[in-house]
């Protein structure tokens, strides 16, 4: 596990302008939704008093009596995405079904489910980035790690059907766990409500989602050596390479699957840091808007480090950890 975390460092370093580049996609991506949000908030501010609170503070009473009153795609933008907020809504979201694209469905008590534009816009973004992950993982293969922008679209577009082939097998992967969470899901609810303890209770409802959230992480996992191991053995069928994953994951699964919780725990001290950060002074003006702005890319940048530095680990291991032969005949 630390030398996948120290192998996953040095790729990094070595290429950081991967995330850089990375970061400029997110940004871009994130404009599809920003320009026409701006172009809303500055329609229903016209004219009011909370236009000139904002120059100065923050006015949460507008923005959570604006925020109830919309309908359609900027329902979610509301004020619980503030802060660290967007985390434990995006993992609600994991949870109940509705990422990625609402394909699994969220249960009954989900509540409504995700904007079919913001949903396009995510889906739009899983393309880019499954896209991005060839040319980034040969780029992390290599023995310099330098790189050009048409090299790595260049591998990006030589793997790219094999990779998505990959993300849809993780995909159905995904579905099976959630196949099986239902039922599961509703016998524990059950043993929850015939609890004679509130904690007893929570225990139980605690635990199932827990263990639903420790299997997608697994099928993430299990994606993400398949991913490696296409581009380093040059594998074509995804439903094969996935098999290897699965079998190498299990073969050597504290090793990989502890790996991938370090980083894991890395981002969550990573979104502590944010919210120490965040909290740390107000946003009081155009100024410290700036700022505040230049912090948080700050964080996405090292957000998606941290996820250049679990695929270089990955590779690492894999290398280190695989059958001899295997590889060998790969060459």
């Amino acid at each position: 596990m630390l030398y996948a975390l120290v192998q996953g460092w040095r790729l990094l370093r070595r290429s950081f302008g991967l995330a850089v580049l990375l970061l400029v996609v997110n940004l871009g991506l994130a404009l599809l939704l920003a320009v026409p949000l701006a172009g809303v908030l500055r329609r229903d501010l016209h004219q009011m008093q909370a236009s000139q609170n904002m120059m100065y503070g923050f006015d949460y009473p507008w923005w959570s009596q604006w925020s109830d009153a919309q309908s359609g795609w900027t329902t979610s933008f509301g004020p619980e995405i503030f802060g660290v907020g967007f985390v434990f809504r995006n993992l609600d979201l994991l949870l109940k079904g509705a990422l990625p694209v609402n394909l699994f469905g969220a249960r009954g008590d989900a509540g409504p489910p995700l904007d079919p534009v913001i949903l396009g816009v995510g889906l739009i973004y899983l393309l880019v980035q499954t896209y991005l992950a060839g040319g980034i993982l040969s780029t992390l293969r290599g023995v310099q790690g330098s790189w050009t922008v048409r090299g790595l679209l260049h591998g990006s577009g030589f793997y790219f059907g094999r990779l998505l082939r990959v993300a849809l097998v993780a995909l159905f992967g995904a579905w099976l766990v959630f196949r099986v969470d239902a039922p599961l899901a509703r016998w524990v609810d059950a043993r929850a409500r015939e609890s004679v303890s509130e904690s007893a209770a929570m225990t139980w409802l605690l635990g199932r989602h827990a263990l639903l959230l420790l299997a997608l992480l697994f099928v993430n996992l299990v994606s993400g050596y398949a991913k490696a191991i296409v581009v380093l053995e040059e594998r074509s069928s995804a439903i094969l390479a996935f098999l290897s994953a699965l079998s190498f994951c299990g073969r050597n699964l504290a090793r990989a699957f502890g790996h991938y919780l370090a980083v894991a725990l890395l981002g969550v001290a990573l979104v502590a840091v944010w919210r120490l950060v965040d909290g740390a002074y107000a946003t009081t003006g155009y100024k410290t808007q700036l700022v505040t702005l230049l912090f948080f890319e700050a964080f996405v940048l090292a957000r998606l480090s941290l996820r250049l530095m679990l695929m270089g680990g990955q590779l690492a291991l894999y290398r280190r950890l695989a059958a001899p032969e295997a590889l060998a005949s790969a060459a």
